[in-house]
């Protein structure tokens, strides 16, 4: 799917879409409605993916009314969690720096009320051009990984597709898209360059 078009789909949910970069490039937009939407995930969890996203466009197509959708549906939870994994953060950190991937020195907050910038948060972004790989977590483990971009047309700058394939290679990761209905299997270079070509 399209990436224009999951601006429907996320309607699902009672989300809208920005496309807004990031007018400062040391800070990344931390939007609330983005949490988990492109979630980095176990391979393990593959019959769930597929399963899940399946069940996600069934619905949409069910419920959408021609000028948005009628029901909203939850995500279930997943069989294995992040956190199960005990994945530690110096070593992410490390991976993701090896790769060319830096840490924002700030993120912007959005959710009610006015963005604002967020100091000392257990949430984390590495990337650059409005473009992340996110994390959280506590007492050095993580805890969830998402991807987020504001900026299509210029992630190809980036070196998110590099810090995609490591986190797979290392963590034996996939990547859930559950707007567009997209598994990518993050040990594949090819499916990730796919990915963030599709705009």
């Amino acid at each position: 799917m399209k990436k224009p078009l999951i601006m429907g789909i996320l309607a699902l949910f009672g989300i809208s879409c920005s496309q807004k970069n990031s007018s400062d490039e040391n800070s990344m937009l931390l939007w609330e409605d983005d949490y988990l939407m492109v979630e980095i995930m176990s391979s393990k969890n593959l019959e769930y993916a597929l399963n899940e996203t399946g069940r996600i466009s069934e619905f949409a197509e069910k419920h959408s009314d021609g000028n948005g959708f009628s029901e909203i549906t939850a995500i279930k939870e997943k069989p294995i969690e992040t956190k199960q994994l005990e994945i530690n953060e110096n070593d992410f950190v490390e991976l993701l720096n090896s790769v060319g991937i830096k840490k924002y020195p700030k993120l912007t907050y959005a959710g009610i009320g006015e963005p604002q910038i967020i100091e000392n948060s257990k949430t984390k972004a590495f990337g650059s051009h409005s473009s992340a790989i996110f994390y959280d977590g506590e007492n050095n483990k993580i805890e969830h990984i998402w991807f987020s971009t504001y900026d299509w047309k210029n992630i190809q700058k980036t070196k998110i597709a590099d810090g995609l394939n490591a986190i797979g290679e290392k963590y034996d990761m996939i990547m859930v898209d559950f707007a567009s209905e997209e598994v990518i299997d993050l040990k594949k270079k090819s499916e990730i360059e796919k990915y963030l070509k599709t705009e």
